[in-house]
């Protein structure tokens, strides 16, 4: 059991490669560490989704969901929406 809430972070991802390192890095540096960081790449087309898997292998408290054709940001959200929801039923896991 935590002793804070745990926060969940939606890092929605498009085609961001120039941006996307910075991002992980001011999120992963946070001090707040009851985090749950939820990647969502959709269908990039760049490096952003190795980049993202790189951390997603370095940090526990990320997930990494692939969409497998582009659905637009708002899609994205809710996909990471849902799975927080299932992952509240179900009782947690990586």
């Amino acid at each position: 059991m935590h002793s804070n809430p745990v926060v969940a972070i939606i890092v929605p991802i498009y085609n961001v490669e120039k941006y996307l390192q910075e991002c992980l890095d001011s999120v992963i540096g946070q001090t707040y560490r009851d985090l749950q960081i939820i990647l969502i790449d959709d269908a990039s087309t760049d490096n952003s989704f190795e980049i993202a898997y790189a951390y997603f292998k370095q940090d526990t408290r990320m997930t990494l969901i692939k969409n497998k054709q582009n659905q637009g940001v708002g899609a994205s959200r809710n996909l990471a929406l849902d799975y927080l929801a299932m992952q509240n039923v179900g009782g947690g896991g990586r």
